[in-house]
């Protein structure tokens, strides 16, 4: 959810609620004053009607019940309610208050009743929530209307900043440009915004070209070492010492890869591919598959292409090594006599092959140099050169495993 969503949400219902127990507060309140009032005012009438009992007059006051008590009654004194009387008038039952109470009269003793018409708790109630609640809701909804515009315009620094560091890369030229506000904090946290990415920046340039220049570097001795050993093994030599050759000739083509990749890597970071054109996916796929088919057919693999009738905008060669990269992946995962299978849309392409599950978590399949024990020979760049050249194409690769299979999908 949204920030300004959820601070109005919260507004809102925080609002609504306050002003639903002032509304019952209010009727409390009200009702407790009204009824005090009543009370008094027929407490002045009964004893009125009892000063005029003592001086003998008759009594002819409205809604007046008087009852003379005989010696020895056993009554209440005082006693208060409500009652409904029908109102021939207006055709309905009108809610009084009456006060029931014992009064002395010279030697006399009375049971004087006294009632008051009201509007009724009901229509109190009615009255109360219906003005309450109307102007309530209009001011509520004025308020959280108010707020979400001021909200935006506050926040709509925050936004702007957080738009830019979500699309920043390290690898772009340009700096971030981050918007400042009259606000504080968001001031604050535009000036730590730009010290981290400025930091960052230089962090990664250095690093970028430490490994671009150990790349360039590492070349030269590998290929010295490479044609040394090649010298060495055409010399007379025993079975020991050839062993110890071919084991030293792995290394250092595994070292060979190693650099190369991570060169690979450090060009893509540096977008030194950045020319593409229409490419058709299926003949891609087709020519990569019929230089590796005798790989796939001598471990039993059974492969399916699905037809691939499919025109992607990319750089030929980045193209033809995500493809071989995955290509080379399935053949090294497969197990003897598995399945293999690609498959295109125009909205994404998937390779499917059949392999035991990971022996790590998935999240870390396409981190450098992540690879399962039983294929330590690898170098473990294929998926990360795999990743990096999806995400400047502004692609996005994903990983399943479903039933007995891997499955690497990239959207288009």
């Amino acid at each position: 959810m949204k920030l300004l969503h959820f601070t109005t949400r919260n507004f809102l219902i925080s609002s609504l609620v306050i002003l639903l127990l002032t509304g019952i507060l209010l009727y409390f309140v009200i009702r407790t004053l009204v009824e005090k009032e009543m009370i008094e005012q027929l407490d002045l009438q009964a004893d009125m009607i009892a000063d005029e009992l003592k001086e003998g007059r008759t009594i002819k006051y409205p809604l007046v019940d008087i009852q003379e008590l005989q010696p020895g009654s056993n009554v209440r004194m005082r006693e208060t309610g409500d009652s409904l009387i029908y109102d021939h008038v207006g055709k309905d039952y009108e809610d009084y208050k009456y006060l029931r109470v014992v009064k002395q009269a010279g030697t006399s003793s009375y049971r004087i009743t006294v009632m008051l018409t009201y509007i009724g708790w009901n229509k109190y109630y009615q009255v109360i929530f219906t003005l309450l609640g109307g102007a309530g809701i209009v001011l509520v909804f004025a308020g959280v209307l108010f707020n979400y515009r001021l909200s935006r315009k506050l926040w709509a620094p925050f936004f702007f900043n957080l738009k830019q560091l979500k699309s920043y890369s390290l690898s772009r030229p340009e700096k971030v440009h981050f918007e400042d506000s009259a606000i504080t904090e968001f001031s604050e946290m535009k000036i730590s915004l730009v010290e981290l990415t400025e930091r960052s920046r230089r962090e990664y340039l250095a690093l970028r070209e430490f490994t671009e220049n150990a790349s360039h570097e590492i070349q030269t001795p590998l290929g010295i070492v490479q044609s040394k050993l090649d010298r060495i093994s055409q010399m007379q030599i025993d079975e020991e010492m050839a062993i110890y050759i071919v084991q030293a000739k792995a290394a250092v083509e595994r070292l060979r890869k190693v650099n190369k990749g991570l060169l690979l890597l450090a060009k893509l970071e540096n977008n030194a591919y950045a020319d593409k054109e229409a490419l058709e996916l299926g003949t891609l796929v087709s020519q990569l598959f019929d230089q590796m088919e005798e790989l796939f057919l001598s471990r039993g693999i059974k492969v399916t292409l699905y037809p691939l009738n499919v025109v992607i905008t990319a750089n030929r060669f980045l193209m033809e090594m995500l493809l071989s990269n995955l290509f080379a992946n399935a053949l090294h995962h497969t197990p003897q006599n598995g399945h293999f299978e690609v498959q295109a849309e125009a909205t994404f392409l998937r390779f499917t092959n059949s392999g035991p599950a990971l022996t790590f978590p998935a999240e870390q399949l396409f981190d450098r140099f992540k690879k399962g024990n039983q294929h330590s020979q690898s170098t473990g760049l294929g998926l990360s050169i795999v990743q990096q050249i999806c995400f400047l194409n502004g692609w996005r690769i994903t990983y399943q495993y479903e039933t007995g299979r891997h499955i690497f999908t990239i959207h288009f």
